[in-house]
């Protein structure tokens, strides 16, 4: 039983020092603080220190709102160019070699395009 016990409470320890936790909490001034060590919350705020997990302060943090916006439209312009590229892959395979050669009738003044 004692074993069981202390294998649980290791097994607690381990998967709270796994994440990423801050703590976060408002001085004198009104100022917010965040911190990585609880060490650092003064005792006159250890009462009302809020605990905030990494996912949860990366989705607030304006900052890495905008990395990951600027990530995300990086990758759609990427995809973007990629179909692009595509397409024009297709075109000059579709054409087989050839040119469209464009005219113009002298007389009716209609444009003849041909591929040669």
């Amino acid at each position: 039983m004692k074993l069981t016990c202390l294998f649980i409470g290791l097994m607690l320890m381990v998967s709270y020092d796994a994440g990423a936790t801050f703590f976060k909490y408002k001085d004198s001034s009104g100022a917010v603080v965040i911190t990585d060590k609880l060490e650092n919350v003064p005792k006159k705020y250890r009462n009302q220190f809020k605990v905030i997990w990494d996912a949860d302060l990366e989705a607030k943090d304006p900052l890495e709102r905008r990395k990951a916006a600027a990530w995300a439209s990086q990758q759609k312009r990427e995809q973007e160019q990629e179909e692009e590229r595509k397409k024009a892959a297709e075109k000059k395979k579709s054409s087989d070699g050839k040119r469209l050669v464009i005219t113009i009738d002298e007389e009716t003044g209609q444009l003849i395009r041909t591929m040669e």
